[in-house]
């Protein structure tokens, strides 16, 4: 059970970092909006700017995109530590702070790429 719980644990933290990346990027700088009626403002607004300036709004809005994860886990976070709030996968409760870290912490790690803090391995000198 408590390795089915890591595994949960990691699924779920992992599975945020896979789904970070946002369409709405690549739309800045590439092809813009879907060419729709209501879409017409944002692709106006995006032909008027130079490629710096399409890189600079791609990182706004990925930041945004970012940011939402972020306070989504820090709320969880809150609800699972003071009001008793529980997930659950396969039956199997998520234990909070699993590495004595909050949900969005080893989510901010593991989308900066670390390892999860029991894959490191300890060399002794």
């Amino acid at each position: 059970m408590e390795k089915e719980n890591l595994q949960n644990y990691k699924d779920l933290v992992d599975g945020l970092v896979e789904i970070r990346p946002t369409v709405l990027s690549d739309w800045v700088l590439a092809s813009g909006w879907p060419k729709t009626e209501e879409n017409q403002k944002f692709n106006r607004f995006i032909n008027t700017l130079t490629l710096d300036q399409k890189h600079i709004l791609a990182e706004i809005v990925q930041q945004s995109r970012d940011s939402g994860i972020h306070d989504v886990l820090v709320y969880f976070s809150e609800e699972m530590n003071m009001n008793g709030m529980k997930i659950i996968k396969n039956d199997v409760e998520i234990t909070k702070e699993l590495f004595d870290t909050e949900m969005y912490f080893d989510w901010v790690c593991r989308r900066k790429g670390d390892p999860w803090p029991d894959s490191k391995k300890l060399s002794f000198v």
